[in-house]
């Protein structure tokens, strides 16, 4: 009998990791390598899916099973986004990573004990690099030099926009949708012994803001170490057509609506960020709190949209606890709704609140006008947010 170890041997499995951009940078990535016809395989904590269709919500817990399923379908390279709160550390002693894509560590809205368990985690997962296993770091996160401690030889790739990258981009254009030539500074050579001479070809992509660059540039480098010729990289990212709850377009006739999954300060300042190149009259926001997930993250987030919203023009908030919307263990506690009250009002930040998620979208759609563009943010608590746009439209 096969044993699952001699089954998954064969795998190519890609790792990809960090705070921020892991499931369009994973998506990404998939996408292309499908395009180039490769039988390619996604694991996270929310779907398994085969060339790009969803076969399953995913399950991390029984990995191995996942795995060995997949091998037995012909599945060639595996993309397994590992997020810290659904995989233990028992699952990862037993993984062997081919290659690991870093996207970034953000730790700057946890606490010092917090922050180090993180990076130690992150660790962790560089340690399951096989012998001849690539890494493939972001070079402009300062935090991630922190993982190259005690990985030995193993080669590293390294993108990002400063000159030290191997792969940067230049000519960048983040509106309406981005756009940028890519830059292999200097010559690498891939997993078929395929040597890329330094080089530029166009990106085109149909995502939004500057964050959204370097996601770009990671899965472009794991394509390219992975066979991806680079004028079929730029063929085929092109046609990616986005991922939900990513800086997603929602609707777009006489007004614009935005979703996305903002969870942490880093991402809603992209988020917020990303918007300044979006032309619109008025803004309005709607904001869910985050259940469920302490006071000192929804602090942090309040302060990041107080920050952003002093600097822009007219501005409506409307912030929400989603109570008819987000399971139980999502309900926003009495603390989380207190702190960001407070937050907001110490910033002298003007806005409703609601309870419902959908009286709060109804409240927006109710006064949005002609040019005028809605975001929606927020993690579970703006889940249905579209669903719910779709029922008041």
């Amino acid at each position: 009998m096969l044993n699952y170890d001699d089954t998954i041997e064969k795998l190519k499995i890609i790792g990809v990791t960090g705070t921020n951009g892991k499931t369009t940078t994973a998506k990404l990535l998939c996408h292309i390598l499908d395009e180039e016809g490769v039988r390619v395989g996604f694991i996270n904590s929310e779907e398994i899916s085969i060339a790009n269709r969803i076969i399953s919500r995913g399950e991390t817990k029984d990995l191995y099973q996942h795995l060995h399923n997949m091998a037995q379908k012909g599945i060639e390279i595996i993309v397994v986004e590992i997020n810290d709160q659904s995989f233990s550390i028992e699952s990862l002693e037993k993984m062997r990573f081919d290659a690991i894509v870093h996207t970034n560590i953000e730790i700057s809205h946890i606490r010092e004990e917090e922050a180090k368990k993180y990076i130690a985690f992150q660790q962790r997962i560089f340690s399951r690099l096989t012998e001849n296993g690539i890494g493939i770091i972001n070079i402009d996160d300062k935090n991630n030099i922190k993982l190259l401690e005690n990985i030995g030889n193993r080669l590293m790739i390294t993108y990002g926009l400063c000159t030290r990258a191997t792969i940067t981009a230049s000519s960048i254009d983040i509106a309406p949708t981005i756009k940028f030539n890519c830059c292999i500074q200097r010559g690498i050579t891939n997993c078929n012994e395929i040597e890329i001479d330094p080089m530029e070809f166009p990106v085109y992509i149909h995502l939004l803001g500057r964050h959204n660059v370097y996601n770009a540039l990671a899965a472009v480098t794991a394509s390219l170490m992975y066979g991806v010729l680079p004028e079929n990289v730029g063929k085929y990212i092109k046609s990616f057509e986005g991922l939900k709850r990513r800086m997603y377009l929602v609707y777009d006739q006489e007004y614009k609506i935005i979703d996305d999954m903002s969870h942490n300060p880093p991402s809603y300042e992209a988020a917020l960020e990303t918007i300044q190149g979006v032309d619109y009259e008025r803004l309005y926001i709607v904001n869910a709190i985050m259940g469920n997930r302490g006071v000192t993250v929804n602090r942090y987030n309040s302060l990041a949209l107080c920050n952003w919203i002093k600097a822009m023009k007219y501005a409506k908030i409307v912030i929400t606890s989603s109570q008819d919307s987000v399971k139980e263990i999502d309900q926003v506690l009495e603390k989380e709704k207190e702190i960001v009250h407070q937050t907001l009002k110490e910033n002298n930040l003007t806005y409703e609140y609601k309870d419902k998620l959908r009286e709060a979208i109804q409240l927006t759609l109710s006064e949005v006008g002609k040019n005028d563009l809605v975001l929606l943010l927020g993690q579970r608590g703006m889940d249905e947010g579209e669903n719910i746009i779709k029922q008041l439209l």
